[in-house]
């Protein structure tokens, strides 16, 4: 029998009882290495990407209207494709989704190596590689998210998400750091043939994983699977929260990383190497978030801290739309980095440790809808910043954010009440 888990109408399996003892940590189980090693490769390609492709299209057309049509030419499929994703992970291999994911992502970023290193790289073809990066980014983080507990004890994942959360973020620093040097020095095309490079490395890294994974007798329809998923929902407020916190976040973090560019170039005077420096601090911050919650294992007020954490990262971007020094700027994002990934870790604990197996391809599906909203951002940024420049564009987002924080505070007891017990 499935065994409740802190919600009306949400479970989880039921652990056989192993005595802790018999749990090695979970930094030294080797599958779950070869995972977050596995998660570095691709988080860097995806970094590379984000970095990259914002900075070419934004140099290339001087336009905050291309950086928008980039947003959305990777937010649409992302968005449709994490919806048919959750369900597929809950009927096919997840490990076979990942391995998709990351070489769709290579193929795609050897393409662009090709134009570049050809002299024929067009602002359009950027654009138009966002689609395949979009599709691929929507069906691989939907998997990965769910196939975390096909390879740890579910006792571990606090300490497994928070960890490969760890490893996404050291992408944010090392990323941002290679993609502008390699822009600086060898142009796009360097950029991208690294960015081909980790992909595939990523994929050779999932191909030696051997998971197990319960695939469903029952197969249903896509959208059947879909509406499964939010009628679960329903019954999980503390569930809801996160997603709509997802979902809003998505848009205001996307419209800072996809205006970096422009906040170097504009308001401070730089270029790619400045850009990059801002979004490295923003990962250092992560990574040492990330590292904190780890080492922790736990946080029995996990409600409260996702509360404070995000008021916390919306006033820290609100000190980086003020700055005009490029020092304080990386403090700032420094600042929003680490309380962002505690927030987004325990997010994603919430809903790992409140569905079951069964469900959960189909529940991180939603997840990665509402994460879709990212490269939205890039389309809604863009276009403020056409209208009105970039530091009261950004001013928006720090505003909308904080009030949607502060709603969730006053209506959502379940949200300050909800405690994470492993």
């Amino acid at each position: 029998m499935a065994e409740k888990a802190g919600g009306p109408g949400t479970y989880v399996t039921p652990t056989p009882a192993v005595p802790a003892v018999a749990l090695p940590h979970v930094m030294r189980q080797g599958q779950f290495l070869r995972f977050v090693s596995a998660t570095l490769s691709w988080s860097t390609g995806h970094m590379l990407v984000i970095m990259t492709n914002s900075f070419l299209v934004y140099d290339m057309t001087g336009s905050g209207l291309w950086l928008a049509a980039l947003g959305a030419a990777i937010a649409v499929p992302q968005f449709i494709f994490a919806g048919v994703g959750g369900v597929l992970a809950d009927r096919v291999s997840r490990k076979i989704m990942l391995v998709s994911g990351a070489s769709i992502g290579g193929a795609t970023m050897s393409v662009l190596a090709a134009l570049a290193f050809a002299g024929a790289l067009e602002p359009w073809h950027i654009v138009a590689s966002g689609v395949a990066f979009g599709a691929a980014l929507g069906n691989d983080w939907t998997a990965r998210q769910a196939f975390i507990t096909n390879i740890v004890d579910r006792r571990q994942l606090v300490r497994a998400v928070s960890f490969d959360q760890t490893a996404f973020h050291v992408s944010r620093v090392t990323a941002p750091l290679m993609g502008g040097l390699l822009l600086a020095t060898t142009g796009a095309g360097g950029a991208f043939v690294l960015g081909a490079i980790v992909f595939i490395i990523s994929a050779l890294l999932l191909l030696s994983l051997h998971p197990k994974q319960h695939i469903e007798d029952r197969h249903p329809r896509i959208w059947e699977g879909i509406s499964d998923a939010l009628q679960k929902l329903r019954a999980d407020r503390v569930v809801v929260v996160v997603m709509v916190f997802t979902a809003i976040n998505a848009v205001f973090l996307g419209g800072f990383v996809y205006l970096a560019p422009v906040f170097a170039t504009d308001v401070l005077g730089g270029g790619s190497v400045e850009q990059g420096a801002i979004l490295t601090g923003m990962g250092i911050g992560a990574v040492a978030g990330a590292l904190w919650l780890g080492g922790r294992g736990s946080v029995r007020r996990a409600g409260l801290g996702m509360l404070v954490t995000n008021a916390v990262t919306v006033v820290a971007i609100g000190g980086f739309s003020l700055s005009t020094m490029l020092a304080a700027s990386i403090a700032f994002a420094t600042v929003a980095g680490t309380v962002n990934a505690i927030h987004i870790t325990l997010g994603t604990v919430a809903i790992q440790t409140r569905v079951e197996d069964e469900m959960r391809g189909r529940i991180f599906g939603v997840y990665e809808m509402a994460w879709g909203f990212f490269p939205a951002g890039g389309l809604v940024f863009g276009a403020l910043v056409a209208a009105i420049g970039p530091e009261p564009a950004l001013m928006v987002g720090v505003i909308g954010t904080g009030l949607v924080t502060a709603i969730i505070w006053l209506v959502s007891p379940a949200t300050r009440a909800y405690t994470l017990r492993q």
